[in-house]
């Protein structure tokens, strides 16, 4: 779904809250227009041959009234609206950070983090901008042009006024010309954005790396030449904007300069009262602020239209794993049994698509992909795993073990018939479903930002501690654990990086334990650990584990002896030398 029927779902909802601010936005605006009026009443009044004072402080109060009143106005339509504008950013990022959670695997390896959180963040931000101050600067515009118009007919003549704005329609024509450019350019703003904080993010990320190689200065070089692209694309935004405003203030210099000759030759003549011309001089000052908006105006509107498109291109993207296919009647598995029925994969090879679009109706920061030729993964696999029992695959790097625990958990998909969880074909279990039932800890452990103690019970708040503190016990982490100053209650930071290797994989493995899922998998989560630890663990997970299937990818034999079964997946050359010819091979 598009962001713009988000947007307009909201409206539909809370409608009466904007329209009543549209509403006080006009209000605001007659106020505003009819203090020019009175300020030449006054003038006209004080001007008089005999004052009348009673009249003067009549005008006086009036002039005193509309402005609290234009005052208070104005404040309420800000309120309500920007309020409203507030809320449907609130909104759109919401939609937007469910769908991410909805997409697939290979989504997120097309695409950098970076350039995402610019969209999630930036690229909304512009959108709330555009609904907000550019929808209502429009408003302003043609409200306050047309009344100060009517107004300035009233107290001179139609052919002066006309006269007097001839040149407005030209330069709005010409700054409306522009828009298209301006979008252009903002979009590559948005990419140079998005550029800078896939590097810093990828450099917090891969800190330790840099100072180990000592490359700190080479990466702030990169990072200087990133920057130094969006100074230049900004510069090139800029100069599309450099002209409106001056334009603006020369044409209404020139307006005005002739009006004080025309003006005052009136006054002279009497054909129109000096409280008359300065109202006609302060509404050509009223309808220059509008006008004079109306660049900024362009500038927010098409930021917001290339951001929306940007917004657009995650939006639309759909996940290639989903629930399409499944059998929803399934709300759980009735077994732990894996069956593997001549399973092969392939992984479609990606590559990044770095040229640049100067299209208006593309966003070129997602990085758009090429279909190669297949990789064939893993090949003709079969093997079964009996509800409760266990498994150990080993073989080669790059033989696809870790695939296989992925097709799992319908991380990646396998065609249908090849792959069966509790006597049913894994692609036409739910997502939820198969998901609950599995524990998956990867190679690469994943802990948040936030307590041991948390990270633990990840799964489910409702878990007690009691049953955190035995799954870290099974896990071989408790004592580590109680050795810092704050214990279960330490901070890991981001990615857990004040925590070792080791201990990153057992809080990891803990997490998985206190789930008590009917399938474990162990993606060789235990590579950081010694021997004699592993050997411990396992032990433990043979109580923790009990009737719960188990798939162990490990390169260490110590570990594949505590399994029912061993799984060698070979590699292409030590296929050649099995008899059945059928193995896991990477192509």
């Amino acid at each position: 779904m598009r962001s713009s029927r988000f947007i307009l779902n909201y409206y539909k909802k809370h409608w009466p809250r904007y329209f009543m601010g549209l509403v006080l936005v006009v209000v605001a605006t007659f106020f505003t227009t009819q203090i020019p009026l009175y300020l030449g009443l006054s003038i006209d009044a004080l001007n008089a041959k005999n004052i009348d004072l009673a009249n003067v402080q009549n005008i006086a109060l009036t002039l005193g009234i509309i402005s609290v009143m234009a005052f208070l106005v104005r404040f309420i339509w800000r309120y309500l609206i920007l309020g409203f504008c507030r809320k449907i950013e609130f909104y759109l990022r919401e939609r937007l950070f469910e769908h991410l959670q909805k997409l697939s695997a290979d989504f997120y390896v097309k695409n950098n983090t970076g350039d995402i959180i610019t969209r999630a963040i930036v690229d909304i931000q512009a959108v709330r901008m555009m609904l907000g101050f550019a929808t209502i600067a429009i408003l302003d515009v043609v409200v306050t042009t047309s009344m100060s118009l009517l107004n300035m007919s009233a107290v001179t003549n139609p052919m002066l006024t006309f006269l007097a704005i001839t040149p407005v329609p030209i330069m709005i024509f010409v700054i409306l010309k522009v828009r298209l450019m301006v979008r252009s350019r903002y979009t590559k703003v948005q990419e140079a954005i998005s550029n800078i904080s896939s590097k810093v993010q990828e450099n917090i990320t891969g800190i330790r790396v840099i100072k180990a190689f000592s490359q700190e200065t080479r990466e702030a070089e990169t990072f200087s030449d990133l920057s130094s692209k969006k100074v230049e694309a900004e510069i090139q935004l800029a100069r599309a904007f450099s002209l409106i405003g001056p334009s603006v203030q020369l044409t209404f210099g020139i307006v005005f300069s002739v009006f004080l000759v025309v003006g005052g030759t009136l006054v002279a003549q009497g054909t129109i009262t000096l409280g008359n011309y300065v109202s006609f001089n302060t509404y050509l000052m009223l309808i220059m602020g509008p006008v004079g908006n109306i660049g900024r105006i362009v500038d927010r509107w098409q930021r917001g239209i290339a951001s929306m498109r940007r917004v657009d291109k995650i939006l639309l993207e759909a996940p290639t794993i989903d629930d399409s296919n499944a059998d929803l009647s399934i709300t759980e598995l009735d077994s732990g049994e894996i069956k593997a029925v001549n399973l092969t994969f392939s992984y479609e090879s990606i590559s990044e698509d770095t040229s640049e679009s100067t299209s208006e109706d593309t966003a070129p920061n997602l990085v758009d992909t090429e279909q190669e030729k297949p990789c064939e993964v893993i090949k003709d696999v079969n093997f079964t795993i009996p509800s409760g029992g266990s498994i150990a695959m080993m073989g080669p790097t790059g033989c696809g073990k870790s695939t296989i625990a992925a097709l799992l958990t319908r991380i990646w998909r396998c065609d249908d018939g090849m792959l069966f969880v509790g006597g049913k074909d894994v692609n036409t279990i739910p997502l939820k479903v198969l998901r609950e039932a599995c524990a998956y800890v990867p190679q690469e452990c994943f802990l948040f930002s936030d307590t041991i103690m948390e990270n633990i019970r990840f799964y489910d708040k409702n878990i007690t501690d009691e049953q955190v503190l035995d799954a870290a016990k099974a896990a071989n982490v408790h004592e580590n654990i109680l050795e810092f100053p704050l214990g279960y209650g330490t901070v890991v930071g981001e990615r857990g990086m004040t925590l070792s290797g080791g201990q990153k994989q057992r809080i990891a493995l803990a997490r998985a334990l206190v789930k008590k899922p009917k399938i474990l998998i162990l993606d060789d989560c235990m590579s950081a650990l010694d021997s004699e630890t592993e050997k411990k663990i396992f032990e433990n997970l043979k109580s923790q584990i009990s009737g719960c299937t188990a798939v162990i990818v490990t390169h260490r034999s110590s570990a594949a002896t505590l399994a029912d079964v061993v799984l060698y997946l070979s590699s292409d050359e030590d296929c050649k030398d099995m008899e059945s010819g059928k193995c896991d091979c990477l192509v």
